[in-house]
């Protein structure tokens, strides 16, 4: 009974695992949304995350099954990523992004009219000026 309870810890880590690791490439999409990267920052982007992911998805393995892969293991870690991909999707990213650059736009918009007054300013002078020549 003892080894079908530690199984089954095993198992719900393992599709724990998949969600945060789906969960984990989502903070990657935020980075990609909100610094916009060129491929070079992307690859870079995908080769940490990758690295990263697969260091996690060793410790998991070797430390709660003794190195041993189970296909029970690859099916719930598969399957805790789908289900949080079709479920979650992109919706957090978006989100989140959305609302940095609404903050962004919100925190900035009185620089942007002081910026437009000051211009405005200089360009009625520069005319008071070129008028007086």
């Amino acid at each position: 009974m003892e080894e079908i309870k530690s199984q089954l810890i095993f198992l719900l880590g393992s599709f724990l695992s998949g969600v945060f690791v789906m969960l984990a490439y989502e903070v990657v999409n935020i980075f990609r949304g909100l610094f916009r990267p060129g491929v070079i920052g992307r690859f870079c982007m995908d080769v940490i995350f990758f690295v990263l992911s697969g260091v996690c998805v060793f410790q998991m393995i070797f430390l709660c099954n003794n190195g041993t892969i189970r296909s029970f293991f690859v099916f719930a870690f598969g399957a805790g990523a789908i289900l949080y991909r079709k479920t979650m999707g992109t919706l957090l990213s978006d989100l989140f992004v959305k609302a940095v650059r609404k903050i962004v736009y919100l925190l900035t918009r009185p620089f942007v009219f002081l910026c437009r007054k000051l211009q405005k300013k200089r360009k009625k002078k520069k005319e008071e000026n070129e008028n007086s020549s």
